[in-house]
């Protein structure tokens, strides 16, 4: 996902520190195994009407389930439950403020429960109902972060992790795509078709869903054995599937790079999602606008395309290790450009992204990993895609390029189709490098800003006194190395490298002239700010 393209529009959340206490109690307690999820989707209202059938294990002994789905506000969005069945029988419920509370009799550890429930209702969100920038209508969901229990019964935090099947009944005159693979389709009465999907693999809440439009649908050869499609409007068909052509390059690119695939396909959908891109697990959707044809929507492909692999198969454990998949699938975007368009680009890129940090953090510091954001959205910020991609490019230096690479396959390895925090990153990190990086970690991630260095010297008698001082206010000192380079007026430069670790340095250096010009950090390795 996106943070420059997000489209400001008015959602309620709950505060983290409420959420995580809520994410830690049902990760202690219950594990979502399985969604079967039937809706119903029309053309005569937003109202959609349908079934889940979900299966829960139980971590520990329970008298109740909860799970999230939106009430009936008094604008009439949200869902109401009509009955609920627990193994197949009928039992009573609770749903008040968006929960719902299912109870469950002597229920021990580790058995699985069946829960069925109807509902219907109009989507609040999470399921996007409009017309696309033609003016034809189309459904698309929009799960991210929380926002998939405004249409289903779920478990909405991206540290439950489950199978899902999707049955959509729409009318026959929509494309239906949604997570998984097709099994099938059937003709229904009354001009219908119902559409069955499902997934082999598991994901959180957040990246399963569908889409339903009148869409041109392009089927390709295999990449590599992974079926390939494009879903695109049929009135810029042509610009759709030449913008969506690149997509063997870059599947093929981290394939080669972090591991093989890990989903049943890779489908690229126009849609009107109110981001430039969204890593749905195997069904990417892009922002209908940014299909243009003259493929500059291409490093948003390659950013969702790295989510398959961060973000969608490892995924962060809560909200506030969120880096973990915006950071790096910027870094990898990064990396992307650097094969493509060589290492001065990819540089480019890393002064772009430094001087947003920088500016970001005069609106206020937190740091990466931050566990006092009041929103979920409040995330998607330049801390956590572009100071995360500045971390990973930090640590090429500090353990170098091999190595990095290295550990993020074997962090992609460990974590494959399961959770991880930053704790567990550093891990990897340290096992591949053999680097305590406890510090490292504490001054870039749990720790707020960057250094802010003031230089100040003197010449004379062939003797040139430096004094560097870090001069940020909320931090006394990060430890860090710092690369000088000495230009002088003939055009020769002299290059030293120093540790950095007090609040004030002195450097003195023996030269015939004064330097016509001192640059910190010449070759682009340190995020720092300088005054």
């Amino acid at each position: 996902m996106r943070y420059q393209s997000i489209f400001l529009y008015a959602l309620v959340f709950l505060p983290l520190t409420i959420a995580a206490q809520e994410y830690l109690e049902r990760y202690e307690s219950l594990d979502v195994t399985r969604y079967r999820i039937e809706l119903e989707i029309n053309d005569t209202t937003d109202s959609v009407r349908g079934n889940a059938e979900i299966d829960i294990l139980l971590k520990k002994p329970a008298g109740g389930v909860t799970l999230d789905l939106a009430s009936a506000d008094k604008e009439g969005k949200g869902m109401r439950v009509d009955s609920v069945f627990i193994n197949g029988a009928k039992t009573e419920f609770t749903h008040r403020e968006n929960r719902l509370i299912l109870p469950v009799e002597n229920a021990d550890q580790g058995i699985i429960i069946n829960f069925k429930l109807y509902y219907k209702g109009s989507p609040g969100g999470g399921l996007t109902i409009a017309e696309n920038m033609y003016g034809e209508r189309t459904f698309f969901t929009d799960n991210w972060p929380d926002r998939a229990h405004h249409w289903f019964p779920c478990v909405d935090h991206p540290s439950d992790r489950a199978l899902v099947d999707f049955t959509i009944t729409a009318p026959s005159h929509y494309q239906v795509i949604a997570t998984g693979t097709l099994q099938m389709k059937v003709n229904m009465p009354g001009r219908r078709t119902t559409h069955f999907w499902s997934s082999s693999v598991s994901l959180p809440v957040k990246v399963m869903g569908f889409a339903a439009a009148g869409f041109a649908v392009q089927y390709l050869d295999d990449i590599d054995g992974i079926p390939w499609s494009n879903w695109v409007y049929p009135q810029n068909m042509e610009e759709g599937f030449r913008d969506f052509s690149v997509t063997p390059e870059i599947l093929r690119f981290f394939a080669g790079m972090i591991a093989p695939y890990p989903f049943e396909k890779i489908a690229n959908v126009q849609s009107t999602i109110p981001y430039g891109g969204m890593e749905n697990a195997g069904n990417i959707f892009y922002h209908e606008r940014s299909v243009s044809g003259d493929r500059t929507i291409k490093y948003t492909m390659v950013h969702e395309m790295a989510h398959q692999w961060f973000g969608n198969s490892v995924t962060e454990q809560d909200w506030p290790h969120l880096w973990l998949s915006e950071g790096i699938a910027t870094w990898l975007t990064n990396r992307y450009l650097e094969q493509e368009s060589g290492y001065e680009s990819y540089r480019e890129k890393l002064i772009t992204q430094r001087e947003r940090v920088i500016e970001y953090s005069r609106s206020g510091l937190a740091p990466v990993v931050d566990h006092h954001a009041e929103n979920i959205t409040d995330l998607l910020n330049p801390n956590v895609y572009d100071k995360g991609a500045w971390i990973l490019h930090m640590l090429r230096r500090k353990i170098g390029e091999e190595n990095l690479v290295s550990a993020l396959t074997e962090f992609y390895d460990r974590y494959r189709l399961g959770h991880a925090c930053t704790d567990d990153f550093m891990k990897v990190i340290e096992d591949v490098s053999g680097a305590d990086m406890e510090q490292f970690f504490d001054d870039w991630l749990y720790s707020a800003g960057h250094p802010v260095l003031a230089v100040s010297t003197r010449f004379g008698n062939g003797r040139l006194t430096m004094e560097l001082l870090q001069v940020q206010q909320h931090k006394m000192a990060f430890i860090f190395p710092l690369d000088i380079r000495f230009v002088f007026e003939d055009g020769t430069k002299q290059d030293h490298t120093f540790d950095i670790f007090f609040r004030r340095h002195e450097f003195i250096f023996e030269m015939d002239s004064e330097p016509a010009e001192i640059i910190l950090d010449p070759e682009i390795w340190l995020l720092f700010e300088q005054r």
